[in-house]
């Protein structure tokens, strides 16, 4: 799903390509701001603005494309047994099986821009710009509802405890039990800024979450904030959690941060452009993110960049277009994303051995 796992901590059990090389595209109709999410026989699953979701071979072929009414930029999660959920601007969350046909759907009361999320009993997590979180069960039936008095684009995640995490358009941080209640709501620091990144629930209960006004917060499992880190520029990607609790971000500054649990600073890597791509954390440590960024004549063009665990650049791959979607990593090391140059990408060795 969105972020790999329910909590939504951007780490991958397997180590990502050594190798920036393209292995394959795939055209598209449209932009590509969806994020893919890997089924366990290696199907790609993706969706874009041309309003398809596609499922492709890990090879770059077709299986096959579902269409909704409208575009695709939620990211799609998959289910135990195989079934697909994703939102699109028509207002539905659809349920597909593994062949692409239709389960159900669900229709909100406007566009879903967020992702949803999956629990350990099968309930299906998601916000919709209507201002409602919904909890849904495996068969499409609603369980709960929250109006939260704000549009939704940013996706739920999933404490280990069961509490779900959900930011929305205004600033505001909710944590529910898994029955709807309402534990608390914060907004972030003093003032009213607004926010489009999604949260990331921590091991032991806490939520990382970034804001327009370029910090990250970090909130204890109560609400309580106990970490500030300042960029200066917005931050809209989520955030990717190592398993030494190292937090990894890019910011609009044009910088990719490592910041140890503490807060303190353990490095920055200076990009070419704004940073929207949440980072993917390969088993080895390795970070993949995609950036937006100028050429050299004033061409958008985007970058996906493989940084190692000391933050220094082991390759980086250019796009014809900026990159908002975030990478995933396939079982043999490839990274697949999708870009704003309708194209969706396979990023490893030409013969897959990464």
């Amino acid at each position: 799903m969105f972020r790999y796992d329910p909590s939504h901590s951007g780490s991958s059990t397997y180590s990502g390509t050594k190798e920036g090389v393209l292995r394959w595209r795939f055209p598209v109709m449209g932009k590509v701001t969806s994020s893919p999410a890997i089924g366990t026989d290696g199907t790609i699953y993706i969706g874009s603005e041309d309003g398809q979701l596609y499922a492709l071979t890990p090879e770059g072929k077709k299986k096959w494309s579902f269409s909704a009414q409208k575009g695709i930029t939620s990211s799609p999660a998959i289910s135990p047994t195989g079934n697909i959920y994703i939102g699109s601007r028509d207002c539905n969350l659809y349920a597909l099986r593994p062949d692409g046909t239709l389960l159900w759907s669900y229709k909100t009361g406007d566009s879903i821009l967020s992702s949803p999320v999956i629990g350990p009993e099968g309930t299906i997590y998601i916000g919709s710009s209507d201002y409602k979180l919904y909890a849904l069960s495996p068969e499409g039936r609603r369980l709960w509802e929250y109006d939260t008095h704000s549009p939704i684009s940013p996706s739920p995640c999933l404490s280990p405890d069961g509490t779900i995490f959900l930011g929305t358009n205004v600033g505001l941080l909710f944590a529910f039990s898994p029955n709807g209640g309402l534990k608390w709501s914060k907004r972030y620091g003093r003032d009213i800024y607004s926010s489009f990144s999604s949260p990331t629930a921590g091991p032991k209960g806490g939520v990382y979450i970034g804001s327009e006004n370029g910090r990250l917060y970090g909130f204890t499992h109560g609400g309580e904030v106990v970490l500030r880190v300042q960029t200066g520029k917005a931050i809209q990607c989520s955030i990717a959690l190592g398993p030494d609790g190292t937090i990894y971000f890019g910011s609009y500054d044009k910088n990719f941060y490592a910041i140890a649990p503490d807060g303190n600073l353990k490095w920055y890597y200076k990009t070419g452009g704004w940073i929207e791509s949440s980072p993917a954390l390969g088993a080895d440590g390795s970070v993949y993110f995609g950036t937006g960024e100028l050429d050299e004549g004033g061409q958008r063009v985007g970058k996906l960049y493989a940084l190692s665990q000391q933050g220094q650049l082991a390759w980086s791959f250019r796009t014809e277009d900026w990159i908002e979607s975030s990478p995933a990593i396939g079982p043999d090391g490839t990274i697949y994303f999708g870009a704003n140059d309708h194209y969706v990408y396979a990023i490893g060795s030409p013969q897959g051995k990464n």
